[in-house]
C-alpha cells in the first residue's frame, strides 16, 4: 500500500506550523495548502529583498549575514518557483530587483557567480561551517549557482540585454556539466551520486535526496529513478508522522558539535542566532516535504483545506 498524509496528520503538522513557522513559511503553507494568497506570499519574501535587488536577511536559516549574495537570491528564486507565474502582481518587483542585482556584476566572474563560500561578510554574522569565507572560493564561480542565475536571467530577462548574453554563454559553457543548485544543495552531480541506488539507512543526512532531483511524475527522470523517488517518498512520509514539538538542541549537543567542527579562528559556531535558526527550520521542513508529497500525490486528501 503507498504511504500517504491523511488529513488528521496534516491538521496535526498544521498545527505545528501555525505554532511555530516563522511568516515566510506560513504564508508558503497557507499559499500551498489552504488557498491562500499567492501576492501574500510573495510580499512575505520581498521582505528579505535588500535595496540593492538581491537577498539576504536570515532567508537561509544558518545565515544571519543581512547582505545579498548570489547563493541567497538562489534560495530566494526557491520560493519564487513556488507561485504560478510570479511575473505578476507582487512577484514582478521581485523579479526586477533581482534582475537589477544580477546586472550589477557583484560577486560575478568571468565564469560565472561565486557561491556561499566566496562571501568574505559572512565571517561578519553568525554562520555555520558551510558559510565560511574560504579566499579561494572567491576566486571560482559555483557552477550550480551559475546555472540557477543565468536560468531565470533566460527565463526573465530581456532579450539582447548584456546580462542575457551572459547568461546565454554561460548556460552554453556548462551545458554539458551534471552539477545542480537544488533545495539550497551546491554543486551536486546526481549522475555521480547515483540517486538510484538510493538506500535512505545510509544515505548521508548532508546529501540531496532523489526527489530533489526527480521533482514530479512528470519528470523525464521519473521512469528510471522510479524505485529511488517512491522509496524516498515513503521515508517522507515515516518522517513527518514522526515529528513532534520542536526541541531546541541541549548544551550537551551543541558543546559536541563545536568539539567536532572546531571554528578555524577559535570562535563558536553555535551562537544565539543558530539557536533561533536550527528552530525556523522545523517548519520549514514540515512545509518543504508536504509540498514533495503533494506533487506525487502522496497525500490523502483533496486540497485545498479551508476548515
Amino acid at each position: 500500500m503507498t504511504k500517504k498524509i491523511s488529513l488528521e496528520e496534516f491538521f496535526r503538522l498544521r498545527r505545528l506550523v501555525y505554532r511555530n513557522a516563522r511568516p515566510l513559511d506560513y504564508a508558503m503553507w497557507k499559499y500551498l495548502f489552504e488557498n491562500g494568497s499567492g501576492d501574500d506570499f510573495l510580499r512575505v519574501l520581498s521582505g528579505y529583498q535588500n535595496e540593492d535587488g538581491g537577498f539576504g536577511h536570515n532567508i537561509e536559516c544558518n545565515n544571519w549575514n543581512p547582505n545579498s549574495s548570489p547563493y541567497t537570491v538562489c534560495i530566494a528564486l526557491d520560493y519564487l518557483d513556488i507561485v504560478e507565474e510570479p511575473a505578476g502582481g507582487a512577484g514582478g518587483s521581485i523579479i526586477a530587483g533581482i534582475m537589477k542585482y544580477l546586472d550589477s556584476g557583484v560577486y560575478m566572474l568571468e565564469s560565472g557567480w561565486v557561491g556561499m563560500q566566496g562571501i568574505p561578510g559572512n565571517n561578519d554574522y553568525a554562520h555555520m561551517p558551510w558559510f565560511h569565507f574560504d579566499p579561494g572560493k572567491a576566486t571560482e564561480a559555483d557552477i550550480g549557482v551559475t546555472k540557477r542565475l543565468s536560468d531565470f536571467i533566460l527565463r526573465y530577462g530581456e532579450q539582447g540585454s548584456d546580462i542575457y548574453k551572459k547568461a546565454a554563454g554561460l548556460r552554453d559553457r556548462y551545458k554539458d556539466c551534471s552539477q545542480v543548485l537544488l533545495e539550497g544543495y551546491p554543486d551536486y552531480d546526481p549522475e555521480a551520486l547515483d540517486i538510484k541506488s538510493y538506500d535512505p539507512d545510509n544515505w548521508a543526512s548532508w546529501l540531496p535526496l532523489p526527489v530533489y532531483f526527480v521533482g514530479s511524475p512528470e519528470s523525464s527522470y521519473y521512469p528510471e529513478c522510479r524505485r529511488a523517488v517512491e522509496l524516498n517518498l515513503d521515508t517522507i512520509v515515516d518522517r513527518l508522522v514522526d515529528t513532534g514539538e520542536f526541541q531546541f538542541a541541549s548544551p550537551e549537543d551543541l558543546e559536541a558539535y563545536e568539539k567536532s567542527t572546531p571554528h578555524p579562528e577559535g570562535k563558536r559556531w553555535c551562537l544565539p542566532e543558530q539557536t533561533v535558526g536550527n528552530y525556523y527550520w522545523g517548519a520549514h521542513f514540515i512545509t518543504r516535504d508536504m509540498n514533495i508529497l503533494r506533487r506525487f500525490d502522496r497525500l490523502d486528501f483533496s486540497l485545498p483545506v479551508l476548515n
